[in-house]
């Protein structure tokens, strides 16, 4: 959460029109509104302590479905090197609309059925 909060602080730094949503709000972290406060853009904040050509960022569900049903107005900020000098903002707007694929990781050993029988393999 410290890496998450020096990222926010550094978007907030270089684009002071968002405003911080309370802690652990579902579904982003940022937004832009109006003059009645209203939301009008939303946007979901990653830290990492590297670049994301070395690893990957996920969206929760809740995420990912606010994405989806802001369109445009959603964005996803990754903030690489977070914390560091070298730190660098990557904006993505409308992720949920611009992905092209699913990943499924080690996380779905969980709720997958796994078949633990061997293979018997004809040579």
């Amino acid at each position: 959460m410290a890496l998450e909060a020096k990222a926010i602080d550094l978007i907030l730094s270089r684009e002071p029109e968002w405003r911080r949503t309370p802690n652990h709000n579902p579904g982003f972290d940022l937004y832009q509104g109006d003059e009645q406060s209203a939301a009008t853009r939303w946007c979901e904040v990653k830290a990492m302590t590297g670049r994301l050509t070395g690893r990957s960022v996920g969206l929760s569900r809740r995420q990912f479905d606010c994405a989806a049903e802001r369109g445009e107005a959603y964005w996803l900020y990754v903030v690489e090197c977070a914390g560091a000098d070298e730190a660098r903002l990557v904006r993505i707007q409308d992720p949920a609309g611009k992905a092209r694929t699913f990943t499924f990781d080690h996380g779905w050993l969980d709720v997958a059925a796994v078949d633990n029988e061997p293979i018997d393999r004809e040579d």
